[in-house]
């Protein structure tokens, strides 16, 4: 089940930290996306040029 940054960075009592903590989940989770992006074009390319590749997509199990 997707972990929300939002919903546990909440549950943090006190609020600087949990400010400082979600921005730098949000920014972690934001590179995270864009990894995931570009491996899924890197796989999608190589399937469409080479031999197909039995590799799965990548997905995350976060939600900002």
């Amino acid at each position: 089940m997707p972990e929300s940054v939002k919903v546990r960075v909440g549950k943090i009592p006190d609020l600087l930290t949990a400010r400082e903590l979600q921005q730098l989940l949000t920014s972690v989770q934001t590179d995270l996306a864009s990894l995931t992006a570009q491996f899924n074009q890197l796989r999608t390319d190589y399937n469409a040029a080479v031999t197909p590749t039995n590799a799965t997509a990548v997905t995350l199990n976060t939600t900002a």
